[in-house]
């Protein structure tokens, strides 16, 4: 039997799914109220607006991850397994693309405070795909491993948005280019100034 879902989930599945057939801009608390058949108190008492409600979905989505790559293979080099991690964040997205592409393009571009909450979000999945590998994230060093990463999933991001291929070869091909990029500008930088 599966499992009944929360209303939390449901709000945020149906914010999800609002976004596919509307723009993100003209949804109101009431159209997700209405849609996930609650009243509009409800929604309050478990999110403060419509990007604490994308702030918890990301949540949901780095838990997942945490909970998918428990079931990969982790014998490769960090590259590889940055790789695979990222991709899994790609495949549990991809049944909201849709969403996402109208989220993002009712967002990034107009909207400050959502930028800033979409960069925290991804901040945090980046430390969670490197300590997911044991790579410390709280160091100068760490800092700056996650925002490298970070600008490495964005674009992407950018690319995953616009691959209608079944296989994600575009997206994945993007992924696996940049980290290679970023596996020898490390190489070059941290090796010895005499090698």
């Amino acid at each position: 039997m599966p499992r009944k879902i929360s209303t939390k989930e449901k709000i945020i599945s149906e914010t999800l799914k609002l976004a596919e057939t509307m723009p993100w801009q003209k949804i109101t608390k009431g159209d997700i109220a209405k849609a996930a058949k609650v009243n509009a108190s409800i929604i309050e008492k478990y999110f403060t607006s419509k990007l604490s409600i994308l702030d918890d979905f990301n949540r949901e989505l780095d838990k997942q991850l945490i909970k998918d790559f428990s079931g990969i293979d982790k014998s490769g080099s960090i590259r590889e397994q940055l790789f695979e991690i990222l991709m899994l964040r790609f495949d549990a997205m991809n049944k909201y693309k849709i969403a996402l592409k109208s989220i993002y393009k009712g967002t990034i571009p107009f909207d400050p405070l959502a930028s800033a909450r979409g960069l925290k979000n991804l901040i945090n999945t980046m430390e969670v795909a490197l300590n997911l590998i044991a790579i410390p994230t709280g160091t100068p060093t760490g800092c700056l491993k996650t925002k490298v990463l970070g600008a490495i999933f964005f674009r992407s991001f950018l690319t995953w948005l616009g691959d209608n291929s079944p296989d994600m070869a575009n997206t994945m091909a993007k992924l696996d280019n940049d980290l290679a990029k970023a596996e020898e500008f490390s190489k070059k930088l941290f090796s010895p100034i005499n090698a």
